[in-house]
């Protein structure tokens, strides 16, 4: 959680069938994180301009309860996003995941935003100011166990924050040693660099 940004800068989580395919729906309770209150920022009824309440965990990802998804609407797991990256390929990223997710025994994911050189700012519903992310990415680390050996793939997106005209393809995937040099972090650190 950047306090400066109002965002948070990166969330990481597990994701499998067991947290996709349940049968609750958006719970819509949009609210302040509990852990930080009016720290946090309030999306509440949204933002100004072109800019939609963009997930970091989407809600799709935790439809096993109904407190799962209401979690993730807490201020601290949503940023401004444009309604073209929002509703466009960043969602038709997060279909991919969670399709992979559903064939896989766990999909690790750690998604984030980057708020460096950010000149756009929004107001969140209690005026206080939030950076506008220049882009998004998802490192995604696959585990699958069969009974004759254990697999593990990894594959990474970075997207600049605008609206693509092109779908979501290949061309938009890297290492995640690359994404690692492009954000200065390191994902999946308990993993031996090996693997």
């Amino acid at each position: 959680w950047s306090q400066d940004d109002l965002v948070s800068l990166w969330v990481a989580y597990p994701l499998c069938r067991f947290y996709s395919k349940g049968d609750v729906l958006r719970t819509e309770e949009w609210q302040y994180d509990p852990l930080l209150g009016k720290m946090s920022s309030n999306s509440g009824p949204g933002y100004g301009g072109n800019y939609t309440r963009g997930h970091q965990v989407p809600s799709g990802d935790r439809k096993c309860s109904e407190m799962a998804n209401m979690q993730t609407f807490y201020g601290t797991n949503i940023t401004p996003q444009l309604y073209n990256h929002n509703g466009g390929i960043w969602l038709e990223l997060e279909n991919k995941v969670r399709a992979v997710a559903n064939r896989a025994d766990t999909v690790y994911v750690v998604s984030g935003c980057i708020v460096d050189d950010s000149s756009k700012i929004v107001s969140d519903s209690d005026g206080k100011d939030m950076a506008v992310p220049t882009a998004y990415y998802k490192a995604l680390l696959r585990y699958k166990k069969t009974s004759v050996s254990e697999q593990w793939d990894a594959a990474a997106f970075y997207l600049e924050h605008r609206k693509y005209t092109d779908p979501l393809s290949k061309s938009h995937s890297m290492s995640v040693d690359e994404l690692e040099r492009k954000t200065g972090m390191d994902f999946f650190v308990n993993l031996p660099d090996l693997v």
